[in-house]
């Protein structure tokens, strides 16, 4: 799930797509795809706080990251949270 301040205020389901290119948030339901700016940058991981855990799983982490465009959460389950991490260094 994505929470990104520039495209709003609501969490969005999808998939985080790596590749040679920057990263991409690809949405579950049929909008387009966002390119993440190429700046992010990793600023913490965290657990989901109550509010939060009424629309992400709450045995998910939250990886808070930075950018020029705003703050960009990305909520992701503990057994992808290494190859987020990675993508983020790496882009």
């Amino acid at each position: 799930m994505l929470k990104w301040s520039a495209q709003g205020s609501r969490w969005r389901a999808g998939r985080l797509l790596v590749g040679a290119g920057p990263l991409v948030w690809k949405p579950s339901f049929g909008k387009q795809e966002a390119v993440l700016p190429a700046d992010l940058c990793q600023a913490g991981v965290r657990s989901p706080s109550l509010r939060e855990a009424v629309t992400v799983n709450p045995g998910s982490r939250i990886v808070e990251c930075d950018s020029s465009d705003g703050e960009v959460l990305i909520a992701v389950m503990p057994p992808e949270l290494d190859h987020v991490i990675k993508a983020l260094e790496s882009a």
